[in-house]
């Protein structure tokens, strides 16, 4: 598959490796701190900070990484988080008494970055020469790239923790991004001439209100990519559905709040192998087909899950979940892109962000509240809002993809 890709090796493997740094960061700081400050209030408000930067930002990360070159956009982006982190732990060796400051300083210019860094990429990925490589299996090799890196990063986090050396993990961090800026300036890329959008408007406010304005009047005239956009937005709840649900489940259904760590790792090697599934089977089929199986397949086995609750099977249930929500994702991305202009693909990845953000913001308080006064009535709750997204997105029969 990928001989003769080297763009394709060098955008996966970069994908990888920063991944792995991602992975360690979030649990380092995490912990560091929680070391600091006694406290879990300081996490809460780096997680408040990512999504408002989330939400604000990516109106601007969707428009530049359209109207300038989103290869050049994913190479600084690496190359500032890579400094920036360079800087950090200097900091954090020299100041040590300011680390919660610091850790903050940082987190926030990261959540500043990411939104560009999304956008660039979901732009950046059908560009890339890929050669006899699908563009929904390039997508899915990501997706699983993406995983396993944070997976791993997690793992060769422990080591640091343990010997009392986590300022050390901001430094690999660092070292990845700047490792993933050099290898995403290598790829070649495969574009049309128009797949810059270019403006010569002085006023920057006005050109972007222009270009947003355009770009959303015409998702509203496109059925298709209407519905692509809203029912891309469950694959993400059904993720952040899995990490409001496992604390409660290992522990009290379970009853053993040690199989949070299988339940949670047989999400993640599911979500691995995704990739594997969408080689083998997905790229025989057409989206209108696949798409709705993929939701209603989830929906079953969130039912398995709630009606047989055991450790052997609920952890291989965790596993099939991650499996076919992965492939979800990649499917779903594939169309967003093969569907849409070139010129538009920043601000498609920025919308559907916000949408992503806005939709979390509304159905996790909600499912918090059901599944805190039983988890298996919020399990079923979901299992019917699935099975009916997935009969609503059959029975719209909008137009299947085509293969590349």
């Amino acid at each position: 598959m990928f001989k003769g890709n080297k763009s394709v090796i060098l955008f996966i493997f970069g994908t990888f490796i920063s991944n792995i740094g991602n992975g360690m960061f979030s649990l380092i700081v995490g912990q560091m701190l929680y070391a600091a400050t006694g406290s879990v209030g300081a996490f809460g408000l780096i997680l408040i900070i990512q999504n408002l930067s989330s939400l604000l930002l990516n109106i601007i990360a969707g428009y530049v990484a359209d109207l300038i070159d989103a290869k050049k956009v994913s190479v600084y982006i690496n190359l500032i988080q890579g400094v920036i982190l360079l800087g950090g732990v200097f900091s954090c060796l020299m100041f040590a008494k300011n680390i919660v400051i610091i850790l903050m300083v940082i987190n926030t210019i990261l959540s500043i970055c990411s939104p560009f860094f999304r956008a660039a990429n979901f732009k950046l990925i059908p560009e890339v020469e890929r050669h006899n490589i699908t563009l929904l299996s390039f997508n899915g090799i990501r997706s699983s790239a993406n995983q396993s890196g944070q997976l791993i990063g997690v793992a060769l986090a422990a080591p640091l923790l343990l010997t009392n050396n986590p300022v050390y993990a901001l430094g690999i961090n660092s070292g990845c991004f700047l490792i993933t800026s050099f290898m995403m300036n290598r790829i070649i890329l495969v574009r049309s001439s128009d797949s810059i959008n270019t403006t010569n408007d002085k006023n920057v406010l006005r050109s972007m209100y222009l270009a947003w304005f355009s770009m959303i009047k015409n998702i509203l005239e496109n059925k298709k990519l209407t519905l692509l956009i809203v029912f891309s937005i469950f694959d993400y709840i059904s993720v952040s559905f899995v990490n409001l649900i496992e604390p409660k489940f290992a522990t009290e259904v379970l009853a053993n709040s040690a199989y949070i760590s299988i339940l949670d790792g047989g999400f993640a090697l599911g979500a691995i192998s995704s990739f594997l599934l969408v080689e083998r089977v997905l790229n025989r089929w057409s989206f209108s087909g696949v798409a709705p199986l993929l939701m209603l397949l989830q929906a079953i086995c969130y039912c398995i899950l709630g009606s047989f609750p055991s450790p052997f099977l609920s952890s291989l249930v965790m596993f099939l979940i991650g499996l076919i929500n992965g492939s979800s994702i990649a499917v779903f991305q594939t169309e967003l892109q093969k569907t849409a202009e070139n010129t538009v693909h920043g601000k498609l990845s920025s919308l559907r962000d916000i949408f992503v953000a806005f939709s979390t913001l509304v159905f996790i308080p909600i499912f918090t509240h059901i599944v805190d006064n039983s988890i298996f009535v919020g399990i079923d709750v979901f299992v019917g809002v699935l099975a009916i997204m997935s009969l609503l997105l059959y029975f719209s029969r909008f137009a299947g993809a085509n293969k590349d």
